[in-house]
């Protein structure tokens, strides 16, 4: 029976240098089935904050668990829970969007040669990643990298995803399929955190928000 995750925030800081505070005071509990929206400027610290979460940069004070063990200590044991779509396309750029996919279900464990290579076919239809999905993701568009990173994401079946400016470069039908995953996720008992300026898309998803900057 799956575990119902839950990832707990307690007194988060993250100070860059002596003087530069950028997240401070921040306690949350994300359970699953929540939709939480990041807003405010670009440098408030949305990214910062994102990082943390993904065990991407380690927070100055405070603790980050997901149930009941600090994600900073286990980073792997946690990161086989989590789908990430960072800020920016960093991805192999000599794989193809199908290596990439099958290569993160591989790590996950989700891999059987039977029923994932149509899982994975399913995967792309869903985010609209044409049929060059087979082509070096060093030639797509940006537009095809964002669906890619977002198939990534997805693809270990996780139970938390933490997306940066998941809609950037997408274009309407893109972004209405992506909504869908995204809700469809969340009825599922999973935790979803976005970040996006496009303020309509985060309140069609979004139940709470936190506010940057945040120093308490």
């Amino acid at each position: 029976m799956a575990v119902t995750p839950l990832l707990q925030i307690t007194e988060l800081q993250k100070r860059y240098g002596e003087n530069s505070l950028i997240i401070s005071g921040l306690s949350h509990r994300f359970e699953g089935g929540s939709a939480t929206g990041l807003v405010g400027a670009n440098g408030a610290g949305k990214t910062t904050f994102l990082r943390l979460i993904s065990a991407a940069a380690f927070p100055t004070s405070g603790e980050v668990a997901f149930n009941g063990f600090d994600i900073h200590q286990h980073v792997h044991r946690y990161l086989q829970h989590v789908g990430i779509v960072s800020d920016t396309s960093d991805m192999p750029q000599f794989l193809t969007a199908d290596e990439l996919v099958e290569a993160v279900m591989r790590s996950r464990g989700v891999w059987d040669e039977k029923n994932s290579p149509e899982q994975k076919a399913a995967l792309f239809d869903l985010v609209e990643l044409d049929e060059r999905r087979t082509g070096l993701i060093g030639t797509y568009s940006s537009g095809m990298m964002q669906k890619t990173m977002i198939a990534a994401a997805l693809a270990g079946n996780p139970s938390i995803l933490l997306l940066d400016e998941p809609f950037r470069a997408l274009d309407e039908s893109a972004v209405e399929s992506v909504m869908n995953i995204l809700k469809d996720f969340v009825s599922k008992g999973n935790i979803l955190l976005v970040s996006s300026h496009q303020k309509s898309y985060l309140e069609a998803l979004c139940t709470e928000y936190i506010e940057f900057p945040y120093v308490r």
